[in-house]
């Protein structure tokens, strides 16, 4: 490679990695998390360390000439999936990398497009440190944490949400911007009565915009129409063809606002 990956910068102030060739690094976007869990492991005998979330590809990247494989545990408890997942894939293309993701059962399937490869093993169970103690033996000897039946079953699973969300995404794409504004400030929790006031019109109209979006949708009932927007990016992926149900930064009248998605 003739650069850094995209994402990655060489930093002329970073401060240079020291010579951890036996150890494995923790991170975790919660640096907390990974400070904690790295303390209960140095306590249990491994030899590990803890590396910022923020620089961990950049770090893996400077080390990239050593021929040393970097062993990395990154551990997860509900992040946004797709900017977690552009990161580790950002450490992995840099190679001679292998990370362990700790993560809850219910957002394994965002990790599925890493599994082709074996440089990503996703573990779902290790909540104790004993646990952790023993992916970490695992995973600096070689071995995979994951068997090949469930590699293939998450991964299969995975593809088969990117088909369910391609399809989301066409029926989201049929929306009106109103009625797609009324959906993504529904998502971001806001009740009927707030969406008229945040647009500025009756109650009524936003109920006409409800059924008409449930309508398009196929959906049920509104909660259904807000669970569709959601699992359009349970599976991740490269590029958001919907604007994101987000939460509203500022107040209006004592309620959170959120702006409208932009066309």
């Amino acid at each position: 490679m003739d650069g850094p990956p995209s994402g990655i910068g060489t930093g002329a102030g970073a401060a240079p990695a020291p010579d951890d060739r036996a150890t494995t690094w923790i991170v975790s976007p919660h640096l907390l998390v990974a400070q904690a869990v790295a303390a209960a492991l140095t306590s249990a005998g491994a030899a590990v360390a803890v590396r910022p979330w923020e620089t961990v590809a950049r770090n893996a990247w400077e080390g990239r000439d050593t021929g040393i494989t970097r062993y990395i545990v990154a551990i997860f408890e509900g992040e946004d999936s797709l900017t977690v997942v552009e990161e580790i894939s950002r450490l992995v293309a840099v190679g001679d990398v292998r990370v362990a993701v700790v993560a809850p059962g219910q957002t394994a399937i965002w990790w599925g497009g890493l599994l082709e490869g074996g440089a990503v093993d996703v573990v779902t169970g290790a909540t104790s440190i004993s646990q952790l103690l023993e992916v970490v033996e695992r995973l600096t000897t070689g071995d995979l944490l994951m068997d090949p039946a469930r590699r293939l079953a998450l991964r299969a699973a995975w593809v088969q949400a990117l088909d369910s969300r391609r399809v989301l995404i066409a029926l989201m794409r049929t929306l009106s911007p109103q009625q797609m504004r009324v959906l993504e400030l529904l998502a971001a929790g806001q009740r009927v009565v707030e969406v008229a006031a945040l647009m500025d019109v009756s109650v009524g109209t936003v109920r006409s915009h409800v059924k008409a979006l449930r309508a398009k949708l196929g959906a049920r009932t509104q909660l259904e129409a807000v669970a569709m927007l959601r699992q359009v990016y349970d599976a991740g992926g490269t590029a958001d063809l919907v604007p994101r149900p987000r939460r509203a930064p500022l107040a209006l009248q004592g309620r959170p606002r959120v702006t409208a998605p932009h066309r």
